[in-house]
């Protein structure tokens, strides 16, 4: 039972690593950094254009806000690719609970 419990969690946490490496190559390939990065870091607390801090509370915030940026930006990502970058953000700068 430990042995199998032990491989499941194996394989999901591998299957997360590589929808956060996805999630990784879509976010540098729309160049999203552009707006988001300051210096070499990615800065959560970006400004946005109203001049104010505009920081996501939870995971469905960082959803909402990557559609935002798809459509705004028209990048034309299918609502999986979305998911994608979603889990990468979440995984790599805001470690939010779901």
């Amino acid at each position: 039972m430990k042995k199998t419990l032990l491989i499941l969690i194996m394989t999901l946490a591998g299957a997360f690593a590589a929808d956060v490496e996805k999630g990784k190559a879509l976010y540098l390939e729309a160049q999203c950094q552009k707006c988001h990065l300051q210096g070499e870091n990615f800065d959560p607390n970006s400004v946005n254009k109203a001049g104010k801090v505009s920081k996501v509370k939870d995971v469905q915030g960082i959803h909402k806000w990557v559609q935002g940026c798809d459509n705004y930006f028209s990048i034309g990502w299918f609502p999986e690719e979305q998911d994608l970058v979603s889990r990468y953000l979440n995984a790599v700068f805001y470690h939010l609970e779901k």
